[in-house]
């Protein structure tokens, strides 16, 4: 059993990773605020990292916390990178002072959009906008500091307990209102029960660098959105739109559906199709 320091624990990912890691190992929840359960920690305060970590002096810690509103990042480009780079490099430091090891959420964002086939972990990384280059700025800090570190990278996270674009589709359409989504930017669905048990999976292997953890299959926001309605059971307009149609102050990259090399062949552990685990979280939340 293993003491594990999980940070960002009140978010949709974090929720499931404090979920998944208390069935083998003892978790020490904490995020910004505390709360019931949940003790307070600023990543981005190097004195209350470490003194968190040595408080605590866990086996492993898993960052899921983050600025996570990409538009908005584009006019608080300080803020992302204050919480996505150098909240990642007080972990890293403080890791590393105390021997622990680093599990650090990242993203398929830092890809720019134009590749053709799922990519996997050695692919070259080229951010596009604030949200995207604090990201990589994150996951290149805790590689400088923490070569051994693990940078878990998820894309399009669904799942109970937090915003995503399945439970806003879902409402919309309950509603009886016409849905217009975006159909020409690609990408693989993540479901973060299911990312947050092949963390464990990670973690419990000894693998290091960097692995892909979506759920497998490419799709579109479009094909995305109608399977949701199909499966909730709802009859939805639901138009395919392009990207220019539905402009963001942030670029959404175009293809940045993940193939999960690492976990395939070192660890034989193949993740779900997406339409599986997005049947399971609708299921989840009608309660059937």
């Amino acid at each position: 059993m293993a003491r594990v320091l999980v940070t960002g624990a009140r978010g949709m990912l974090g929720r499931r990773l404090v979920e998944a890691f208390s069935l083998r190992h003892e978790v020490i929840a904490t995020a910004r605020c505390a709360s019931d359960g949940v003790l307070s920690l600023d990543i981005c305060e190097r004195a209350d990292v470490a003194e968190r970590v040595a408080r605590v002096a866990p086996d492993w810690i898993v960052n899921a916390a983050a600025y996570t509103a990409v538009d908005k990042a584009e006019s608080e480009e300080a803020l992302a990178m204050r919480a996505n780079a150098d909240g990642p490099a007080e972990l890293a430091r403080a890791a590393r002072a105390s021997g622990a090891r680093l599990l650090h959420v990242s993203t398929d964002f830092v890809f720019r959009g134009d590749a053709r086939e799922p990519i996997d972990e050695s692919a070259a990384a080229e951010p596009v906008g604030a949200y995207a280059r604090s990201k990589w700025a994150g996951e290149e800090a805790v590689r400088r500091l923490l070569p051994q570190a693990v940078i878990f990278r998820v894309a399009w996270l669904f799942g109970p307990d937090g915003k995503n674009f399945v439970d806003t589709i879902l409402r919309v359409a309950r509603e009886g209102r016409p849905l217009r989504v975006v159909a020409d930017q690609l990408g693989s669905p993540t479901f973060t029960a299911d990312a947050a048990a092949a963390a464990v999976a990670v973690l419990e292997s000894g693998i290091e660098g960097t692995v892909h953890a979506a759920n497998t299959g490419v799709t579109s926001w479009h094909a995305f959105a109608e399977e949701a309605c199909r499966l909730a059971g709802l009859k939805a307009e639901i138009q395919p739109i392009s990207t220019a149609e539905w402009p963001t102050p942030a670029a959404r990259p175009a293809y940045s559906a993940l193939r999960n090399r690492v976990l395939e062949e070192k660890l034989g552990l193949c993740q779900r199709p997406w339409q599986e685990a997005l049947k399971d979280h609708i299921s989840r939340k009608s309660g059937t």
